[in-house]
C-alpha cells in the first residue's frame, strides 16, 4: 500500500505590530500608560480614570499583626485542635479520622462549647473586618 503525500496547508504568517522603538508596547498619547500594541484598538483612557480606588491609611508602626488565632474557624476545627494538643505523640492522620467520628457522635450538648468560641471568634473577626472598612476612605 503507498501512502499519498499529504498536502501542506500554506499559512500566512504576519509580522507581529512593532512601536517606532521596536517594542510590542506604546505609550499611550492621552493617559501615558504603556499599552500592548495588539490590544491598543481596545483601550480606553476615560474608563481607566473613572473608576474609583479604595485608598487605604497609611499604617503607622503600632498596627497590631493579625494572628491565626483572631482568623474565623468552625466549631469543628476547634475540636479538632484541641483534640490535637491532647494526643501530640500520635499520628495526625489517625487522629484526623478518629476526630471525625467522634464529632459525627457526638450530641448537641457536647457540641455547644466549640459552637460558642467558634461564634465568638467569628464575631470579632466580622467586628474587626467592618471597623477595617470604616477606616478606609473612598477616593475618586
Amino acid at each position: 500500500m503507498v501512502y499519498q503525500p499529504r498536502m501542506r496547508k500554506r499559512v500566512n504568517a504576519y509580522p507581529i505590530r512593532r512601536a517606532p522603538d521596536g517594542s510590542a508596547f506604546q505609550k499611550c498619547e492621552r493617559c501615558g500608560r504603556s499599552v500592548a500594541i495588539a490590544l491598543a484598538d481596545m483601550h480606553e483612557c476615560e474608563s481607566n480614570n473613572s473608576l474609583k480606588k479604595l485608598k487605604r491609611p497609611r499604617q503607622s508602626g503600632n498596627v497590631k499583626s493579625q494572628n491565626i488565632e483572631d482568623q474565623p474557624r468552625s466549631a469543628f476545627r476547634f475540636f479538632m485542635e484541641e483534640l490535637l494538643d491532647i494526643h501530640k505523640e500520635e499520628n495526625e492522620i489517625a487522629i484526623d479520622s478518629k476526630g471525625f467520628e467522634m464529632w459525627k457522635k457526638m450530641s448537641k450538648q457536647a457540641r455547644q462549647p466549640y459552637l460558642v468560641k467558634a461564634e465568638k471568634v467569628n464575631s470579632a473577626h466580622t467586628k474587626a473586618l467592618l471597623e477595617e472598612e470604616n477606616d478606609m476612605s473612598w477616593v475618586k
